[in-house]
């Protein structure tokens, strides 16, 4: 009679060495490099999102419309308490996109070079750049931020992008980073500091104009001239402040994947504006 050998229940270990977890840490991401991730985009969510719509199989429980929406891990964050930013980088960029009766579709990211336009025309009473193909050429203002945990002090790389009336949206943004005024170390006059230097409270509001209703993107800076900026101000800021910079040379050099859009209305209804 041969006896049944009992495995042992690896389950049974009832607490965990916290220096096993530190030893463990990023286990099984050895080979990951930047091509194997993807940055989520901020989006918000309009009237048209399948994620608001009961009967889309994209639909996400309790999303509204209005709500800002992580792309990747489908995190809803509510509009009017907003999310939290740290701008790393800014470009304007001009995306072609095949016209939503004809398929839909990304064509091509023609980065930050605008010579593209050149080969558009704009349609009798309308301010679109349509290429002889019959393609939308559109310009987007693009922001790579993070997102910050107030709560946890944690950050999460992202992507915002901003298209027809929110590009109004977006140079009233830039201009904000450009006209802050700090001290210099030295106390010697002031300085403009880098984009990463303060915060900003990412809201969404209601929008409309005579072919419709939307919501888009409100932005306002989370500390003054004299706060310190996010070193001051935010958790582990010093170290959020350095790793923006390490971002942003990353962005720089092109070593940055982005999830990519499903259609050039993700953010929103570019059709009403």
């Amino acid at each position: 009679m041969v006896k049944a050998v009992q495995k042992k229940n690896d389950t049974a270990v009832s607490k965990i060495d916290p220096a096993m977890l530190m030893e463990d840490a990023s286990v099984g991401q050895e080979s990951m490099t930047n091509e194997d991730y993807m940055i989520p985009r901020l989006q918000v969510l309009q009237t048209n999102s399948p994620q608001v719509n009961k009967r889309d199989g994209k639909y996400i429980e309790g999303a509204e419309v209005g709500d800002i929406m992580n792309s990747v891990t489908k995190d809803i964050y509510g509009g009017e308490k907003g999310v939290t930013v740290i701008p790393v980088n800014y470009s304007r960029k001009y995306i072609e996109w095949k016209p939503r009766d004809a398929g839909g579709g990304l064509v091509k990211d023609h980065g930050t070079d605008s010579s593209i336009l050149e080969m558009c025309e704009k349609p009798q009473g309308s301010m679109k750049d349509i290429t002889t193909e019959g393609n939308e050429v559109v310009t987007t203002a693009e922001y790579f931020v993070y997102l910050y945990d107030e709560k946890t002090g944690a950050t999460t790389q992202a992507l915002i992008s901003m298209t027809s009336s929110m590009l109004k949206v977006a140079r009233r943004w830039n201009s904000m980073t450009a006209a802050l005024q700090v001290p210099k170390p030295d106390g010697n006059g002031v300085f403009n500091p880098a984009i990463f230097y303060n915060a900003y409270k990412l809201k969404t509001v209601p929008m409309s104009n005579d072919k419709g209703e939307w919501f888009g993107w409100d932005v306002e800076p989370m500390f003054d001239s004299d706060s310190g900026g996010i070193m001051k101000q935010l958790k582990n800021g010093d170290q959020i402040y350095l790793s923006a910079r390490a971002f942003r040379d990353q962005i720089k050099s092109g070593d940055v994947k982005v999830a990519p859009e499903d259609s050039k209305d993700d953010d929103n209804d570019s059709d009403v504006m």
